[in-house]
């Protein structure tokens, strides 16, 4: 009798370990964060409408949306706050030299700049009355910078190296 519960427990100890391990892996897969789950909700939509992509931001745990910026299919360039639900984004048509897209909402305003031939230059904006001036990102071909307001009237001048405003 001994000896038929010895090999009893050799076969069923290997089998408990791996259904409690079959577990917890699926426990851990199925508990993904929001965070995660947002990443994929982008991914989703981003592929279902065709974005070229320059650019996202990776949510935090607790955050609620990410941001991006992106290229159409229609040629358009755009930025986009992605909630999964009530997405707030800007598109506007890309032009030769510089595109300046403008997102605000949730007490910020976003600014993404491209500027294809990774220009070096600087960057004034007027939004509210309040001026900020601030460097062209010369490693990409686009700049995102982020106010600490909601704004609804931007105005954004972008200058070459020599103090040029770029049209």
């Amino acid at each position: 009798m001994r000896q038929f519960v010895r090999s009893f427990l050799r076969i069923v100890r290997p089998c408990v370990v791996l259904i409690l391990l079959t577990v917890v892996i699926s426990t851990l897969t199925a508990c993904s964060s929001p965070s995660e789950k947002l990443l994929e909700q982008f991914t989703e939509y981003r592929v279902e409408h065709g974005l070229d992509l320059y650019r996202q931001t990776i949510p935090q745990d607790g955050e609620s949306s990410l941001v991006a910026v992106y290229e159409t299919v229609d040629d358009l360039f755009g930025i986009m706050e992605f909630d999964g639900k009530e997405n707030n984004y800007q598109e506007v048509e890309k032009k030769r030299e510089v595109t300046t897209a403008v997102l605000s909402g949730d007490g910020k305003t976003i600014l993404a700049i491209l500027h294809p031939d990774q220009k070096m230059g600087k960057v004034k904006v007027n939004a509210g009355g309040q001026l900020e001036e601030f460097a062209l990102d010369t490693q990409e071909p686009i700049t995102m910078h982020t106010l600490n307001d909601s704004y609804d009237d931007v105005k954004i001048e972008v200058f070459d190296e020599q103090g040029n405003l770029i049209e």
